[in-house]
């Protein structure tokens, strides 16, 4: 109880701290907020690198419209794109909800420098895990997590310190704040009085305030950590700067007024006047931090990669579909399944912009010869040879699969897409590299739903000479060749993960119009809602047992018949789908002709879609309510619409129970920004589920309907689990903390449950807790792991005891990991100075560490210091007789300590050129030895340039490999050419190897937040 009521209570007592996380109801839609500011700023960056990559030439410049040009008409794509934008932003808000009371996160207090160190350590482990292998959805989800704490920290710099007065004219970020380089900007000593007293409530009286004007100062907030401000003399009229806003108490202690610019509104902000431009600035900063050609995070990271981050990968329409399926005997059970998913799939592609091109269906069996294969370029015949697929025969394993796989790679076109479904061995694995050989050279991409193998099947096995052992299976072989994947499902799980894997490569672009139920006793005629926006309408109807149970009436009463060019029905599984190409907008009539209850769900292939949110405002902050919301509290509703056309009119919001039914309606204004369409509504949160529903009328004057897809689920229960936003130490058991709020009825049991994906979790695994109305509670689970570079996702769930339904659950990756280095090299060798006279010429370079380095390996012909000011870096300096070289340094408490590795030789007289780099730990030499500094020591280098690259490495054991990932562009100058030439260093991922790691404790852990 205590610890839930400190979290809300100092959250009430500090306000706003920076740029308000997100718009409510009632704000300024033009004001800059967190969520808005990195939402423009992924836009920049996104459209900078598809231009500068040279993926899309355009003439475009505005980055909205080049982006959505881009994705064209693949609108599932760009939704996804956009998707990505908000966990960003959502990643930012959730930072700002944690640590609002840290001034570090927030840059107030003057605790500029730590926020810088915040923001660079953190770009370290980032980079961390750019370096370690493929970029999975566990390292994609724990890298949002730790983007959002930086761009919080850089974004809150321009709102809260003085740099935006400093730079007015010209509104300019400061590249180097949180990046490697060193921090150069002076900040205002601790007994230097920063502004003058002014009256906050009167607008414009702050605006000449501030004293100083050639450092950086920020204001002091009442409610923070390092609160209060160092007092000045009571009728004193100048002082430290304070915050400012309506919810700053402590603004009246001298210097009284405030700095603060995170609003246009002068209740909030006393520097109201600069909000636009410091909102600007931090949007451009937002994309210098990803993307900068000197300080971006991801400069120099390859492009598949920098698609997945950013998630820019487009559909290649004109594609093969192709299916190899498994028809023996034994795939009774799962072929229902396969056939109903896919007709459902094509049923909702074919007709768009997503539909193949060819499709392909080959089968296989025992024996070989009976294997079949077919293509046509009709999606509905298609459907049909599906539907027609029986199986037979089998009994024994394995089967001919590599014979349906090589007939389906042979009749497809280059670039295709074939998915294989099994539940056996393939008897023909000694064809197994020559249909990886086939399948590469058209480029294709094979995947794999296995429900099944001989091992593990009832049927008896059949050995075969043509079988033989191998270190990965056939199908497994294949995937890794060919960069497909291979899924092992249950009976049970082949529909959701086909579908899944399909909407992946051949998105429907579907969104929901409408949902209903119709029991016995409604009435049989149903309303279809058909705007000028869909080109497809499929309507899914559960519960016939025959075609003849359901009819179709076009808006001006034609009967719809099935089959015809463009519409087509199918039965299966008591389940008729209707499918419209190019549907007649309107209202078309659904007609029931049997007694039985129906689900009824309408789909179409449309660019028309939204989106909604709930948001809660606690003392006039809103946030974005990420977890089930709480029965009978306020809300703000927030809906998103895409691609609305501004022409729309008559806009209104509706709830819907599960069943389909309107729980609440009210009218909405809709808002068409530059950055989102979006509209909001108060509602109470009901005691029943619900869906939210937009309707209106489209710029046709067609009514529309749109559904979102999430159904919302009330509860009386609050779960909050404290977020870890750090990298967690190997080998060291960590609590995971939560807090449990009872805001129901009645007193209830409940169970607690946390699971991860890497059984790291200690027991116990469950705890029971009895609350009674209105009381929290706390409590932890425990996580360790011994190894380096591993990522683990867990989940917290909350159910009544008893219960299998979850009321609460939040789910978070964490990373545990060791010490990180980096380095930039500053001056590079050019070829002409590496031959007999290199003895002449040097280079220079920085390395950056995680920890204070104590000690470090000497290696011939190189220098190397300790910075005198930050010992976590150390100046390092050689001569051109060599290429490269392998930094390795150690903390006070030993270990192995970190390495970072750089090439020092520019190539040629490229101006850019690409360079793979492989840090590998060396074993210790003769002419290597250890260096103890005990004290800083200064030594006079090379003035390293502002423009540079970042190569990453990690500790991960004394024999183990080490991988150096390029994050930036390394601008270098010849040593003895006067021409600058530029250099674009870049690297294959690897994967670490998984090593213990000693124990490593990060030096700036305080204020009992981790960071």
């Amino acid at each position: 109880m205590l610890f839930f009521l400190l979290y809300i209570g100092s959250f009430l007592a500090v306000g706003s701290v920076a740029f308000k996380p997100t718009i409510g109801q009632g704000d300024d839609p033009s004001m800059y907020t967190h969520e808005s500011i990195t939402l423009e700023g992924v836009e920049r960056a996104a459209a900078k690198f598809l231009t500068s990559s040279g993926i899309y030439n355009t003439s475009t410049k505005d980055p909205k419209i080049l982006v959505k040009e881009y994705f064209g008409s693949d609108t599932n794509s760009y939704q996804d794109y956009q998707q990505r934008g908000r966990e960003f932003a959502a990643a930012v808000m959730k930072v700002y909800k944690t640590y609002h009371t840290n001034p570090e996160y927030t840059v107030n207090s003057e605790q500029i420098a730590p926020a810088d160190n915040l923001v660079q350590a953190t770009r370290l482990e980032i980079a961390s895990i750019l370096s370690s292998g493929p970029l999975n959805d566990a390292k994609m989800n724990i890298m949002v997590d730790k983007v959002g704490k930086c761009l919080m920290i850089i974004q809150s710099f321009y709102s809260n310190t003085n740099w935006i007065e400093m730079m007015v004219n010209g509104g300019e970020s400061y590249l180097n704040f949180g990046t490697l380089a060193s921090f150069n900007v002076k900040v205002a000593a601790p007994d230097t009085v920063t502004c003058r007293n002014c009256d906050d409530t009167v607008a414009n009286s702050c605006n000449n305030n501030l004293l100083i004007h050639d450092r950086l100062t920020s204001g002091y907030l009442y409610g923070q950590l390092l609160y209060p401000k160092p007092k000045a003399d009571p009728l004193a009229t100048e002082g430290k700067c304070s915050h400012g806003g309506v919810n700053d108490f402590g603004k009246n202690t001298a210097a009284t007024g405030g700095i603060n610019k995170e609003t246009p509104d002068w209740n909030w902000s006393p520097h109201a006047h600069l909000h636009n431009i410091s909102g600007l600035t931090a949007v451009r900063a937002t994309e210098a931090f990803f993307i900068d050609a000197t300080t971006g995070l991801f400069r120099g990271v390859d492009l598949t990669t920098m698609e997945k981050i950013f998630k820019l990968k487009r559909v290649t329409h004109e594609l093969t579909l192709g299916f190899v399926i498994d028809v023996t005997g034994s795939m009774a059970n799962d072929i229902r399944s396969v056939k109903d998913t896919l007709i459902r799939k094509l049923s909702d592609v074919i007709g768009t912009q997503n539909a193949p091109t060819k499709y392909v269906l080959a089968t296989f069996s025992d024996p070989a010869n009976l294997t079949t294969v077919a293509t046509t370029p009709d999606g509905n015949e298609m459907i049909r040879w599906i539907e027609r697929l029986i199986v037979d025969g089998g009994g024994d394993c394995p089967e001919f699969a590599m014979s349906g796989v090589r007939a389906a790679i042979n009749a497809s076109d280059p670039y295709s897409k074939i998915y294989v479904a099994t539940d056996a061995d393939a008897k023909d694995a000694n064809m197994t590299d020559l249909a990886i050989k086939e399948a590469n050279a058209k480029h294709i991409t094979m995947q794999f739903i296995l429900t099944g193998n001989c091992s593990g099947s009832s049927r008896r096995r059949r050995d075969s000479p043509l079988l033989r052992t191998r270190s990965l299976s056939p199908f497994e072989s294949l995937a890794i060749s060919t960069g497909g994947s291979v899924y092992h499902v249950d009976h049970n799980e082949v529909t959701a993960v086909l579908d899944h894997v399909l909407e992946k490569d051949f998105p429907s672009s579907e969104a929901i119009i409408d949902y209903f139920v119709r029991t016995t006793s409604d009435n049989d005629t149903m309303d279809i809602i058909v705007d000028s926006a869909a080109a497809v309408l499929v309507i899914t109807i559960n519960g016939p047992y025959t075609l003849s149970q359901a009819s179709l009436a076009l808006p001006n009463g034609t009967p719809q018949t099935f089959p015809t060019k463009h519409a087509t029905q199918y039965l299966s599984s008591h389940t008729i789908t209707m499918s419209i190409q190019r549907p007649s907008p309107g209202i078309w009539k659904l007609t029931r002709r049997s007694g039985s209850s129906w689900t009824v769900n309408v789909t179409a292939s449309t660019y028309l879609d939204i989106d909604s949110q709930l948001k809660e405002t606690e003392s006039g902050i809103s946030y974005v309510v990420d977890n089930n919301p709480i029965i009978g509290e306020n809300y703000t509703l927030e809906v998103l619409a895409y691609n609305l056309n501004s022409s729309s009119s008559s806009f209104n919001l509706h709830l819907l129970d599960d069943q389909g039914a309107v729980l609440y309606s009210q009218p909405v204004d809709i808002t068409f920004g530059s950055s989102k369409i979006n509209g909001y509504v108060p509602i109470v949160a009901p005691s029943e589920n619900f869906y939210v529903q937009l309707s209106g009328i489209d710029e046709n004057n067609f009514q529309f309907k749109r559904m979102s897809r999430k159904l919302t689920k009330p509860v009386g229960v609050e779960l909050y689990v404290q977020p870890i936003f750090g990298n967690l130490d190997v080998g060291i058991v960590h609590n995971i903390t939560y807090t449990l709020s009872n805001l129901g009825s009645s007193s209830q049991i409940y169970t607690v449950s946390i699971t991860d994906d890497k059984g790291r979790i200690q027991s116990p695994l469950s705890q029971q807790k009895i609350l009674p109305v209105g009381n929290s509670t706390s409590g932890y689970f425990q996580i360790s792991s011994l190894h380096e570079l591993e990522y683990v996702t867990y989940t917290v769930s909350v159910k009544l005891s008893g219960s299998t339904s979850v009321l609460q659950s939040t789910t978070s990756t964490v990373m545990f990991a060791g010490p990180v280095c980096s380095s930039f090299v500053s001056r590079k060798c050019s070829l002409v100075n590496t031959g007999s006279n290199c003895t002449l010429s040097t280079w220079s370079a920085t390395a950056v560490f995680s920890f204070d380095v104590s000690t470090y390996k000497n290696i011939t012909n190189v220098s190397m210091t300790i910075d005198s000011v930050d010992r976590k870096r150390l100046h390092i300096r050689g001569i051109c007789c060599q290429n490269n070289f392998t930094v390795n340094a150690k903390s006070s408490g030993g270990g192995s300590g970190c390495d970072t590795s750089q090439n020092v030789v520019a190539s040629g007289e490229e101006d850019i050129f690409m360079v793979k780099v492989i840090d590998e730990v060396k074993p210790d030499g003769s002419n290597e030895t250890y260096r103890n500094d005990s004290k800083p020591h200064h030594v006079s280098v090379t003035k390293a340039s502002s423009k540079f690259g970042i190569i990453v490495g990690s500790a991960v054991g004394s024999a183990a490999a080490i991988v150096a990932v390029a994050v930036g562009i390394i601008i270098y100058k010849a040593c003895t050419a006067k021409k600058t030439k530029t250099a674009r260093i870049h690297v294959d991922p690897v994967s670490h190897i998984n090593t213990p790691m000693s124990e490593y404790k990060q030096t700036k852990m305080r204020s009992n937040y981790r960071y």
